[in-house]
């Protein structure tokens, strides 16, 4: 008798984002890609940790990416205090990476990763 297999479970396909969402995601992502983030749509921690270091290195290997082509939704998680979405941000030439987006009660971003391994 053969050994079972694990199985992984079936992963949703990524969705269209609603034009509110997808203006928002875009609207992020292009500024994390410029080293320009607007303080006022974080929450006081991601403040806290986002200093200009961090966020100009994170600059440098996003800018060879160039524009986004495609932003799409590709998982939605809800927690106690927060709601993540990862977006599956695609480029010319096939690339593309996930950005996850951890937003808190109060709508402010908590939150953002790029698990690829930015």
């Amino acid at each position: 008798m053969p050994a079972p297999t694990a199985t992984a479970p079936a992963t949703p396909a990524p969705t269209a984002l609603s034009p509110k969402r997808l203006a928002f995601a875009r609207s992020l992502f292009t500024s994390v890609q410029a080293g320009k983030l607007d303080s006022a749509l974080f929450d006081a921690r991601m403040n806290e940790l986002l200093k200009p270091m961090v966020v100009s290195g994170l600059a440098k290997k996003l800018q060879p990416l160039g524009a986004p082509t495609t932003i799409l939704d590709a998982g939605d998680h809800t927690a106690p205090s927060y709601r993540v979405t990862d977006y599956l941000v695609r480029f010319a030439g096939g690339k593309s990476l996930i950005m996850r987006v951890a937003i808190d009660t109060k709508g402010k971003i908590a939150g953002l990763f790029f698990p690829n391994g930015l």
